[in-house]
């Protein structure tokens, strides 16, 4: 990537990354020292930032390593104490009287120094913990890591942290005025358990805009800086656009994937009951007994005895032809039915139907009278 001009970026973004460290941190001057630290840190590992548009959030996660690597090896604090381990406060139900307060703190005017009086008010490993997951978005596994405790004592620090800081605001209360209506909307939603989202966001945005203008000028003279042995969270300040289109991407492909074989799947399995319907049509016509067959037969049976008086063979060939005239149109009648039935059949998918037509030819005797 290309050269940054450091001199600017520190006139430009200083004064976020020490209202930053100002949370962790009570002792301004301390905290514009770790401030000045970070940029020196930063310009060693400028080959390991992958996306210069990236470098506010990259700068903001080192000034946050920096500020807990002062408080564990300067400050000598121990993050993991014999009272907060594992302990969590699990409870989502609400009396009435927390369910009023807590509304009322969300709908009030309180000022973001009584919220940050009330983060310096904290224990060390609380606020520490408190400002990691709540306002700068680590996980509780990255917390842990990076102050060297369980994920179990880094809840049960948030914890304890989330409800000193309440209680502190709602002494303040008493001085504040508070919105019925919002106050009202907030209480709704609290009441269906999103009490911590709500409360993370409201800190946030008091914090949102928070800046120190620094004291002193940034000087690009080398000096032995105390470097912590890894940087936690750094990954999310690295090119997230990209990873996000290229995620969507795959996503998008796979859909397509599981849409294509899912078509295909159903197209075969309809061309497939469709035969199986085609064949057991077949095999239920095939064993109906054949019409033709049954016609054939009445025509044989139907066939008059010969005799040796010329004028009966002559009578009875006439009857025979007309009855095989009538035989032929029956039998094309019902060959057409029959082509009809398999059509409808191969087409709808029903049972043939098949009418077998018996043709009684009555025989009768003929008489003959002497003269």
């Amino acid at each position: 990537m290309s050269n940054i001009n450091w001199n600017e970026t520190y006139t430009n973004i200083s004064p976020k990354l020490l209202g930053i460290c100002r949370r962790y941190i009570k002792d301004i001057a301390t905290a514009e020292d770790i401030v000045q630290d970070s940029f020196i840190v930063a310009i060693q590992k400028e080959n390991t930032l992958k996306d210069s548009k990236a470098i506010n959030g990259w700068l903001s996660r080192i000034v946050i390593n920096m500020a807990i690597h002062h408080l564990k090896e300067t400050k000598k604090i121990n993050f993991s104490t014999s009272d907060d381990y594992d302990w969590v406060d699990n409870s989502t139900s609400m009396n009435t009287v927390e369910l009023d307060n807590k509304s009322a703190l969300l709908a009030s005017d309180i000022d973001r120094n009584d919220i940050l009086e009330a983060i310096d008010r904290l224990p060390d490993h609380h606020k520490s913990v408190f400002n990691m997951y709540v306002i700068d978005n680590f996980s509780h596994s990255e917390i842990a890591q990076a102050l060297g405790i369980s994920v179990g004592t880094s809840k049960s620090n948030l914890s304890r942290a989330r409800r000193a800081i309440q209680n502190y605001l709602f002494e303040k209360l008493k001085d504040k005025t508070v919105d019925k209506k919002k106050k009202r909307r907030v209480a709704f939603f609290l009441f269906f358990g999103l009490e911590n989202k709500i409360f993370a966001s409201y800190y946030q945005s008091k914090f949102k805009d928070f800046e120190i203008v620094p004291k002193k000028f940034f000087s690009l003279t080398p000096k032995k800086v105390a470097i912590p042995h890894q940087f936690v969270g750094l990954t999310k300040a690295v090119a997230l656009s990209k990873i996000s289109v290229f995620s969507f991407g795959f996503i998008g492909l796979v859909s397509l994937f599981i849409f294509l074989a899912n078509t295909d799947s159903n197209t075969n399995k309809s061309k497939e009951k469709q035969n199986n319907i085609t064949i057991e049509n077949e095999r239920e016509i095939s064993n109906k007994p054949s019409i033709i067959t049954k016609i054939d037969t009445q025509i044989k049976e139907s066939k008059p005895q010969k005799t040796t008086d010329e004028k009966v063979i002559s009578s009875n060939l006439i009857s025979t032809k007309k009855d095989n005239n009538a035989i032929q149109k029956a039998l094309s009648q019902k060959n057409k039915e029959i082509a009809t039935l398999t059509l409808k059949d191969t087409t709808q998918g029903e049972k043939p139907k098949v009418v077998i037509v018996k043709k009684q030819i009555i025989k009768r005797d003929t008489i003959y009278v002497a003269k």
